[in-house]
Formats: C-alpha cells, sequence, structure tokens
C-alpha cells in the first residue's frame, strides 16, 4: 500500500449451501405450478397452446413414474375459484421420483411447450412451482398445493416446499438451460 498501511480484506460471506431433501422411502413427489396466460384461454394467442393440452397430459399419464394429475372437474372448479383469474392456469401433479417428472418435463413434446412458453404465458416474477414429498398411495388438493407454494415464496425451500434446485443430482433444466425468455 502505498502509504504502508496493510491491506485489510473484507471477510467473505459464505454462500448459503444448497439444501437438498431426499426422497424418503415410501414417498412420492407432487408438484403443482402455475402460469398465467397472456390472453383469455378461448382466445387466438391461445389456441395453440389449448389445442395441445389434451395430448401432453395424456403422454404425461404414460410416461413410467406418472403417479396422478388433477383432472377432476369438481376439484377444478375449487382451485379455479382459489386462483380467482380466468388467465391463471395450473398443474398440480403426483410422479414416483423427481427422475420421472424430470424425463417428462425435458424429454418429451412437453420440452417444446416449456421452451416456447414465452408465446403463451407471461413471464413469472415469483416461484411458480413447488414440490414436496408424499407417502405413496396419497394425493395433494389443491388447496394444500397453494399453501405449500405460497411458503416457499415467503420462506424459501425447506422440507415442506422446494424447487428443482433442491434436488439431488444435476438436472436437465440446469445443463439444459431454462426455456428462453424473449426479450
Amino acid at each position: 500500500m502505498p502509504d504502508g498501511q496493510p491491506q485489510t480484506q473484507k471477510p467473505r460471506t459464505p454462500r448459503p449451501q444448497r439444501q437438498v431433501f431426499p426422497q424418503p422411502a415410501g414417498h412420492h413427489l407432487a408438484q403443482v405450478n402455475l402460469a398465467r396466460a397472456v390472453d383469455d384461454l378461448d382466445q387466438p394467442a391461445m389456441a395453440e397452446f389449448m389445442a395441445a393440452l389434451n395430448k401432453v397430459n395424456g403422454i404425461a399419464e404414460r410416461v413410467p413414474g406418472f403417479v396422478w394429475r388433477q383432472d377432476d372437474p369438481v376439484a377444478d372448479a375449487a382451485a379455479k375459484a382459489i386462483l380467482a383469474d380466468p388467465r391463471e392456469t395450473y398443474t398440480l401433479s403426483v410422479w414416483e421420483t423427481a427422475d420421472a417428472l424430470e424425463f417428462f418435463a425435458w424429454n418429451t413434446v412437453h420440452r417444446r411447450f416449456m421452451n416456447n412458453r414465452h408465446k403463451w404465458f407471461v413471464p413469472p416474477d415469483r416461484a411458480f412451482l413447488a414440490m414436496w414429498w408424499i407417502p405413496a398411495g396419497t394425493t395433494p388438493d389443491f388447496a394444500e398445493a397453494m399453501e405449500r407454494l405460497k411458503y416457499l415464496r415467503a420462506h424459501g425451500p425447506s422440507e415442506r416446499a422446494f424447487g428443482w434446485k433442491n434436488l439431488a443430482g444435476t438436472r436437465a433444466w440446469q445443463s439444459e438451460g431454462a426455456p428462453p425468455i424473449p426479450a
């Protein structure tokens, strides 16, 4: 140093270690994700997405490791009442493992829809996905799923709710990159 004083370094704040929530024996992975459409679901801007929705859901149901998805009309009406926004869409599903969900999301036609989601959905400004482990043989309801997503938004990842980063192993979205968002 020019004035003869030793240089002192600020102590580094350690980066928080990534929390990993491994799959407990006898449990499956539940997940909920939300998206807000750029237009009403019956409008031309959403036509391509809506036309493919049943096909993509059918593919999900045939993927090894798929357990369940909410598709009951009464439960769907209750979920939409909770959302209170006709442009808000959701998926609530259960998978045997995170790998099964990841395979569906990144190795089927679903990936094409993820890569083009900017055409149909407003970019999220907060967490839109929550995952949690549930005992095998059980299914979540939408109100519980929303509480878990709200908890994740407010408190960050925990055993109550977490995201892809909190699962063991490298995930396709990390190596392949997140779907593009237009400039």
